[in-house]
């Protein structure tokens, strides 16, 4: 499994920061892939090791589609050991993730890009890997005029969360993991007198259903690794029945 998870590696290589040219940040927050640590939602259905698998194939295809803009630069917001990040993505700037829960260490990586330069911040987390690029270029475009955007997720979440203003406000009170998140953060984002923009739902891949849905919108990308690979599993899930 490890050799899977190891060679999850970008085929072409990011210049990483290029100077700050387009004000417009992409964070990808993400974990190292450990067994037993992430996607534990799909274990019950395919195990750990392949659940791991699925989880290294997806950050793969999220850091590779999103990085291939001019509109925005993107960095890898990390928690895990270094090394693997900068051998499975080479040239992409790598930040190590702060401390405290999740709403905390979402709020020191937002307000720290924007302290150093960045005038629109935008944060998406790997569990989305075939989130339309015209989506993200769509959310730093409103940014302009909105101080807070989200991609809603299916399951009450959000895919992407976009801000040009302090976000403690939208990182605090936060109900996480739960289908309160999107509600809740518009809520404070109005308490806060920031202007707020929705646009378009998309989906988390979490569960088997969510699998079988990804491999169905698989077609229209081509290199998908994780519709591969979630195909592969659900396979082997009904021949094992």
């Amino acid at each position: 499994m490890d050799n899977f998870v190891n060679n999850c590696k970008l085929s072409t290589e990011n210049s990483g920061f290029g100077g700050m040219e387009t004000k417009n940040l992409l964070i990808v927050f993400a974990k190292q892939p450990v067994k037993g640590q992430v996607k534990t939602r799909l274990i019950p259905c395919f195990g750990a090791p392949r659940a791991t698998i699925f989880y290294a194939f997806s950050l793969a295809d999220t850091v590779r589609r999103f990085s291939q803009s001019a509109c925005y630069e993107t960095c890898v917001c990390y928690s895990g050991e270094r090394d693997y990040f900068s051998h499975c993505f080479p040239g992409i700037e790598l930040i190590r993730q702060g401390v405290g829960n999740l709403g905390q260490r979402l709020q020191q990586i937002l307000n720290k890009q924007l302290d150093v330069g960045w005038q629109r911040v935008c944060v998406v987390g790997s569990d989305s890997p075939d989130l339309p690029t015209e989506w993200i270029i769509e959310a730093f475009d409103k940014l302009n005029s909105t101080d807070v955007v989200t991609i809603p997720a299916s399951d009450g979440g959000y895919v992407l969360l976009g801000v040009r203003v302090d976000s403690a406000p939208l990182c605090q009170n936060i109900s996480w993991s739960s289908d309160q998140v999107l509600q809740q953060t518009q809520q404070q984002a109005q308490q806060a007198g920031y202007s707020y923009r929705q646009l378009h739902q998309w989906h988390d891949i979490d569960t088997k259903v969510d699998l079988y849905q990804l491999v169905q919108r698989s077609g229209q990308l081509a290199g998908c690794r994780s519709a591969k690979y979630a195909m592969r599993c659900l396979r082997q899930a009904a021949s094992n029945k």
